[in-house]
């Protein structure tokens, strides 16, 4: 089994409760941090996957970053100690009060839906007199080979902006003076534990950034997103993923 479990503690227990082995998280994140010193990767945390506060102080206290989907997502990750300069706000449908909580605390990132979204951001920065950091989500048509209702990244999508539409959305944002455009971002699923999707969306963005240098538009970041997936069927096979 993964783990330990104190079976004998939990007996005194009232039933539901969440137990955490905060020994296997901690094992977890010395893995990951050691392989992440070999490349030149930020990795941030879902917040979305679990925002129990301790679990958040501890990835925090490891130096990793967070990805928010909502406004109180980015206080809860506050709140843990993440610093603001490695929250990154995505997710569609974002609320102006949101915009501004990202805003008010100078997050690294607001991760851009549409071109619709580009124009709210840009009118709640220059009302506070700020810039703010973007990057466009792209929805790249790559197949993430995960179940069909968590896939997000083909065209018949509704999520990012169409690879047809990017040229244009480029056009409206240049001009914008509040916005300062840091990189391309994908989501293309969750659960996702074929990595040849990964390399596909990576083949799809070198495409993409030769495109793009052509144009004289230089890409700073690039996020590929999460959905890393956890082996259900076969959860002791691998100790840490």
């Amino acid at each position: 089994m993964k783990g330990f479990f104190p079976i004998e503690q939990f007996r005194n227990l009232q039933t539901p409760f969440y137990y955490y082995d905060v020994a296997l998280l901690q094992k977890t994140l010395d893995i990951v941090n050691a392989e992440l010193k070999k490349y030149v990767y930020q990795l941030h945390y879902a917040i979305k996957a679990n925002a129990n506060p301790r679990i958040l102080s501890i990835i925090a206290n490891n130096g990793f970053g967070a990805d928010c989907v909502s406004g109180g997502e980015i206080q809860a990750a506050l709140d843990a100690g993440f610093p603001a300069s490695k929250i990154v706000f995505a997710g569609v449908g974002k609320a102006d009060w949101e915009i501004n909580l990202g805003l008010d605390n100078n997050i690294a990132c607001f991760n851009v839906e549409s071109l619709s979204e580009l124009v709210i951001i840009n009118a709640l920065a220059e009302a506070k007199n700020k810039t703010a950091t973007v990057a466009l989500r792209v929805n790249p048509n790559v197949d993430a080979h995960t179940h069909v209702k968590i896939t997000t990244g083909l065209q018949e999508n509704k999520f990012g902006i169409d690879l047809a539409l990017l040229d244009s959305v480029i056009d409206e944002m240049l001009p914008m003076r509040h916005i300062r455009f840091f990189g391309i971002h994908f989501h293309i699923g969750s659960q996702i534990t074929d990595f040849s999707a990964f390399r596909n969306l990576c083949i799809r963005l070198n495409e993409l950034q030769d495109k793009l240098e052509v144009r004289g538009v230089n890409i700073e970041n690039i996020n590929f997103g999460g959905g890393l997936g956890i082996d259900y069927y076969h959860p002791n096979h691998l100790s840490i993923p």
